[in-house]
């Protein structure tokens, strides 16, 4: 097990309020210029994303940094990806500021659309960081993209079923196994009632753990080859569980599902999701009990948790590198890690913060110490498959998942997902 957060917090703390109460001179250290504060016109950055709550860290930014102008640019999810496909792509000198979800770190690195920031942010302040968030922005040896959001996964349920179905839910420090889950959704499947579903049912980011907790990997470690992984015996077993759920034992909805609306109108009695929906669950007003768990593991197998969500970039044509990598530092920082956590839109990145959530007396019972444990659940966290081609990866296992759970041969999809991928790895295997 990773260590506990608790141990150098308060190193930690001295080290990120040293760092950034005097951002000015430590990026001087790093060969940053100040040159924006001696500007006569102020210098004006580019930030494209569709994080809610971001002008509130670009204004507190400027607040400190007043020669510098942080024009943010709010877009849906999907153009961001689609804006910095076509910007970065033709070298445009915007956005200065590159917001990237995790898995995409890999590919832009290869595509040379990311500034290397090795020499920005030193061991200790990228201590600050959950470690498999600090890989996620790493590729190749270069410090590309400090992460800016968390993300992290837990079993949710509904107390009232468990209760009608005569079954004793885990302890909020119980960690399930899958086959206690698989187990108790037979038990409390009934009528138009389900037992269990995963709330992202075809995604590789909720399904890794599965064959992760068996012990096998999700890629080559040259992040350029699957060849005889997908078809693994762990993934062959995991996936055939998998199946079980929504064809031979009937547990879990399949097509297009609504996990919140099921859950609140308890149709659904457990279900895997991220920290966002504590919040969510908790402004439902519910008519009935609900309580979290530890996310499930395989007996016997490891605990793996996913995480990975938005890091940020500078982009190398950008005009003012300099002040852009000024803005990356604080953005990516405890302070504003604070500020965006205050709002309840995000989950915070940076270890201490995550140790005020468990530390926090309001977390110690109820419906709030589900934050307790989603924040220790980042000491089991695993970043996404790290390669450039993960939009390929992504999108056939995606297929390959949901032919699964519409009662497709567990070898034979597996098996054609992975040929599928190795071809399309192949173009990056020849870049």
């Amino acid at each position: 097990m990773k260590r506990l957060f608790t141990s150098e917090l308060s190193r930690r703390k001295v080290v990120q309020q040293a760092g950034l109460g005097a951002i000015g001179a430590t990026a001087a250290a790093h060969g940053v210029s100040s040159s924006a504060t001696a500007a006569q016109e102020p210098v004006r950055l580019t930030w494209l994303l569709d994080l809610p709550e971001s002008e509130m860290i670009a204004n507190a930014f400027m607040e400190r940094n007043p020669g510098i102008q942080v024009d943010v640019e709010l877009v849906t999810f999907r153009e961001v990806f689609q804006q910095n496909q076509v910007r970065l792509g033709s070298g445009a000198d915007n956005p200065c500021i590159v917001a990237v979800d995790a898995p995409l770190v890999a590919s832009y690195g290869l595509r040379g659309w990311l500034v290397p920031l090795n020499d920005h942010f030193s061991d200790e302040q990228r201590d600050v960081w959950v470690d498999a968030l600090v890989d996620s922005g790493t590729y190749e040896g270069q410090f590309l993209a400090p992460p800016i959001w968390n993300s992290t996964q837990l079993l949710y349920y509904n107390v009232a079923l468990f209760e009608a179905a005569g079954v004793t839910p885990p302890g909020p420090d119980e960690r399930w196994t899958w086959e206690q889950i698989a187990a108790a959704a037979k038990q409390l499947t009934s009528g138009d009632v389900w037992g269990f579903q995963f709330e992202q049912p075809n995604r590789i980011y909720q399904l890794q753990p599965l064959p992760q907790g068996k012990g096998a990997p999700v890629i080559g470690e040259d992040g350029l080859s699957v060849e005889g992984i997908i078809t693994s015996p762990e993934w062959i077993e995991a996936f055939t569980w998998y199946s079980n759920l929504y064809n031979e034992w009937g547990v879990a909805p399949k097509g297009e599902v609504d996990v919140q609306e099921l859950f609140v109108n308890q149709k659904l009695a457990m279900v895997v999701r991220g920290p966002w929906a504590i919040k969510a669950l908790s402004d439902a007003d519910l008519s009935f009990e609900w309580r979290a768990a530890p996310h499930p593991y395989w007996e016997n197998g490891d605990i793996v948790v996913p995480t990975d969500s938005w890091h940020l970039g500078v982009n190398p044509n950008c005009q003012h590198v300099e002040e852009a990598i000024r803005f990356v530092q604080f953005a990516s920082s405890e302070e504003a890690g604070q500020l965006w956590y205050d709002t309840g839109v995000m989950w915070p990145p940076q270890e201490p913060l995550l140790e005020q959530i468990i530390n926090n007396p309001e977390n110690n019972d109820g419906p709030g110490k589900a934050y307790t444990i989603a924040a220790e659940e980042s000491q089991h966290a695993a970043p996404r498959a790290q390669t450039p081609g993960y939009l390929e990866y992504e999108d056939i296992l995606s297929s390959a998942f949901e032919d699964i759970r519409n009662g497709a041969v567990v070898e034979e999809t597996l098996a054609a997902a992975e040929q599928r991928i190795q071809r399309e790895l192949q173009k990056y295997r020849n870049a």
